[in-house]
């Protein structure tokens, strides 16, 4: 007994030791103060530093500037960036990695019901998912994690970094809102069962009869409260029962009140002119995401001052949804004043998540210019997501999210070769350290 109370021991004190390294849990790393110098710093929030300086100090950001005006602390550790780019983190704004087995099925959709509204993303997720640490050596720091495109109304999405040993420990900013899908997916994963909705109009009416009982459910919540408020005020009163929780009402009733934001996933022209009939009707705040023709309808986004992340960027395969994609997306909607980010496409099925700089870089070719392609991916990507005052830019009393890349960030050849996510450096492979051909 005692043998194997002994190795029971062993074993859960080296699941631990496992846990803390694989989530960078080390107090050490949090407290130690680095210097990155002798590269190009690009703050993205002002112009780019020449044999910049970037201090980081309890893993935020304590000081950038030019050398010679930045004092390096003493005892720093200096990391020597000469002839590469210092930039924040690559923000990814739609993805769907860590859910599910990740050598069987995804589990980003919960197909029982079109009307999902009321799970946590943060129940599925996986840290120890391996394409967290792809993400991260790519130069991601933050990623919201969104249901898939099945349900109507899917689960509450979540912001999170690509470190720590548990869902807690990712978290960035959990809900962050709470995804839509109009379009081919619902037709699909509902339609073929002969359920509602098999039709566009119908995942419109799915998405009308949810925000209606939502709208219900606030008055009786409101009434209730009406009710208690005086029956406080009368001797002897009795203050009535509360109306049951509805788990899928409520975030549908914090939407309606402007508490969350909804992150209406379409790519056709008419599913995103449906998108902006409910939000007329309904009057919440969103977020088109994928929005492949959105082109098509830039001045009417603009109108309503909707921020836009283009998914389809022409990498990876099609559907019939974003046939019509375009390059000059992007530049397009940025001209008609739509506020725009850039994604990599994994959670829409079309690309890879290590392909989000190339996608801002296909948008650049687009017509887009480059500062606000790099400002696509890293701040205003933060901002679109709510999660602007931590990351995206590198500023003093930011979250020290790093990347050093070993050149132009939009050029095919270049490689990333230092990470750091709150202040603590990822292991980045030998291979992606060796020279350019």
């Amino acid at each position: 007994m005692k043998g194997g109370a002994g190795m029971r021991t062993r074993r859960i004190g080296a699941v631990v030791l496992f846990a803390a390294l694989v989530g960078g849990l080390t107090a050490g790393a949090a407290e130690k103060t680095i210097v990155i110098r002798g590269g190009r710093v690009v703050p993205v929030s002002g112009p780019a530093i020449e044999n910049g300086v970037v201090v980081v100090e309890g893993g935020k950001i304590r000081a950038v500037g030019k050398a010679g005006e930045v004092a390096a602390p003493e005892g720093a550790e200096v990391v020597d960036a000469a002839g590469g780019w210092i930039l924040p983190g690559l923000i990814e704004s739609l993805a769907s990695i860590g859910l599910g087995d990740p050598y069987g099925p995804s589990e980003s959709d919960e197909v029982s019901n079109p009307v999902t509204a009321g799970l946590r993303i943060l129940d599925g997720l996986n840290p120890f998912d391996k394409k967290f640490g792809r993400a991260a050596r790519a130069g991601i720091t933050a990623l919201m994690i969104a249901p898939g495109r099945a349900n109507v109304i899917g689960a509450k999405t979540v912001v999170v970094k690509p470190r720590g040993a548990t869902a807690e420990d990712m978290v960035l900013l959990e809900p962050a809102g709470v995804k839509l899908t109009l379009g081919e997916g619902p037709k699909a994963a509902f339609g073929a069962k002969g359920r509602l909705p098999g039709t566009r109009m119908g995942s419109a009416y799915v998405v009308r009869k949810a925000l209606l009982e939502a709208s219900d459910y606030v008055r009786k919540r409101e009434a209730h409260e009406a009710a208690v408020a005086a029956a406080k005020g009368k001797k002897g009163a009795e203050a009535p029962a509360a109306p049951p929780r509805n788990l899928d009402l409520e975030p549908l009733a914090e939407l309606l009140e402007g508490r969350l934001t909804a992150f209406v996933e379409c790519h056709r022209a008419d599913d995103i002119q449906t998108a902006l009939r409910l939000v007329d009707e309904f009057g919440f705040k969103a977020v088109i995401v994928g929005a492949t023709e959105a082109y098509r309808s830039a001045g009417e986004i603009a109108k309503r001052g909707i921020p836009v992340v283009v998914g389809a960027m022409g990498v990876g395969s099609k559907r019939i949804e974003t046939k019509d994609v375009s390059l000059s997306n992007a530049a397009q909607l940025v001209e008609a004043g739509v506020k725009t980010a850039i994604a990599a496409e994994d959670a829409l099925g079309l690309g890879a998540q290590e392909e989000l700089a190339l996608a801002a870089a296909l948008a650049v070719r687009g017509g887009l210019d480059r500062e606000t392609a790099l400002r696509a991916v890293t701040l205003t990507a933060a901002e679109i997501l709510g999660v602007g005052a931590r990351v995206g830019s590198l500023e003093p009393g930011k979250d020290a999210d790093i990347v050093v890349f070993d050149g132009d960030p939009f050029h095919y050849k270049t490689r990333v070769v230092r990470v750091f996510i709150d202040g603590r450096e990822v292991g980045i492979q030998e291979q992606l350290r060796r020279p350019r051909p």
